[in-house]
């Protein structure tokens, strides 16, 4: 899915991107230098004829400016302004893998769970056909009626109908895993099932430390501070024009001349001019006033925007943290239904057969035992795709992360370029 997801792709030359404008940037405040080519030609006629001029001057040239200082700090905080749009934008990269990985993960436990639920099914079916073979024999002993195997018929077909449904599951599953893993959906996808049954219990962690070091190693929190931050240099981006600049010009120019009609020559030369130039833009109709002002609305509009994230952040790692202890004790009492399911239902098939039970007891013991092993697919799949949220909502989903549990709180990330 890393390799071939288009969502990773995309991400990572967006962050290309940002780290060009930044050199881009810092070009700004770099001596422009640029080559000139002039042709003048000057003609002046007076009414005495005694001045009348006709020249042609014609060179090469190099021009050079050069920004110097800018009282206000606009070049450092623009330079700081894109800098921390590539903060923003790499950690925004590092959240697409893990959105990549989550999709892929929770695709794949999808598909896992749909091939268990069509073994269910198939296994009901098993169940159901058992059944409608002891009523058809108990018909033919004379030990049950036509009604029974009537039923027991019924049963069997609605197993059938159920074994369908689930290999059409599987077949959407696969498609959607093959999606996830930036393949079309026709690819035929074949996965190995979780070696474990169900993940670790996580139930003496500490909710409140996972939640600040969600704070602290979310990718796409820690975009949001970088964002703020470029925001910040914005305001000061903007006021720079407030304070005078300070500029070196220079110019290096060849100069031929060719006269026309006579008179004297003038001699080729070198003009070379160098020299400093303060500007200060005194009045602009406010425009730069207005400017910061905007830019300093977005920067609060922006912190504003990383304290609803930190919220929204620290309650999706309680209701996934919730959701996944939930999940496990609902798989565990889930694994104990079927066990008892299993054991009431051969008895059931044992006292049929014997005379001691109906066909209906038989038929409820066995929709019991088939309900208890698609509950018990259910809860396993929510199991594993509870961790994978869990570990999503704390920014710790990485490659392999769910193979080592132990290990998912080892690589906090650090809250760098905060304002």
């Amino acid at each position: 899915a890393l390799q071939n997801h288009p969502a990773s792709r995309r991400a990572w030359r967006d962050a290309r991107a940002a780290a060009a404008v930044v050199e881009q940037v810092q070009g700004y405040f770099m001596p422009t230098v640029s080559a000139t080519v002039g042709v003048d030609r000057q003609k002046t006629v007076t009414n005495t004829n005694s001045f009348d001029r006709d020249v042609m001057t014609y060179g090469p040239g190099l021009q050079v400016n050069y920004l110097i200082l800018n009282f206000g700090g606009g070049g450092r905080a623009a330079v700081e302004q894109a800098l921390q749009t590539v903060y923003a934008l790499n950690f925004g990269f590092n959240r697409a893998i893990q959105d990549v990985l989550l999709g892929a993960e929770t695709a794949f436990y999808g598909l896992v769970s749909a091939q268990a639920g069509a073994e269910a099914a198939q296994a009901s079916v098993k169940d159901a056909k058992t059944a409608l073979e002891a009523a058809k024999e108990g018909l033919n002993a004379g030990l049950g009626t036509e009604l029974d195997v009537l039923q027991a018929q019924a049963s069997y077909d609605r197993s059938s109908y159920g074994l369908a449904a689930a290999e059409g599951l599987v077949q959407i599953a696969r498609g959607a895993l093959a999606q996830a893993m930036g393949f079309p959906a026709d690819v035929a996808v074949q996965v190995a099932p979780p070696a474990r049954e169900a993940p670790d219990s996580l139930a003496s962690a500490d909710v409140r430390r996972l939640i600040d070091d969600a704070l602290g190693r979310r990718p796409d929190i820690a975009a949001l501070r970088a964002t703020l931050a470029a925001k910040t240099a914005a305001v000061k981006v903007a006021a720079s024009p407030l304070w005078p600049s300070l500029y070196f010009n220079g110019s290096v120019n060849r100069d031929y001349f060719e006269r026309f009609g006579g008179g004297e020559t003038q001699e080729d030369d070198w003009a070379l001019l160098g020299g400093f130039s303060l500007e200060w833009t005194l009045f602009d109709g406010r425009q730069t006033r207005h400017a910061e002002q905007a830019a300093a609305e977005q920067a609060e509009s922006a912190r504003a925007q990383l304290r609803q994230a930190e919220l929204a952040a620290s309650a999706d790692v309680w209701v996934r943290y919730q959701s996944y202890e939930t999940a496990l004790k609902k798989h565990a009492f889930s694994a104990a239904y079927l066990k008892s399911a299993s054991a009431s239902y051969e008895m059931a098939l044992d006292s049929y057969k014997a005379g001691l039970k109906t066909i209906l007891d038989l038929l409820n013991a066995e929709a019991q035992l088939a309900q208890a092993r698609q509950q018990n697919v259910a809860a396993r799949q929510e199991a594993f795709t509870a961790l994978v949220q869990f570990a999503h909502a704390t920014g710790l989903l990485e490659r392999g992360s769910l193979e080592q549990t132990d290990r998912m709180f080892s690589t906090p990330t650090r809250k760098d370029h905060q304002p």
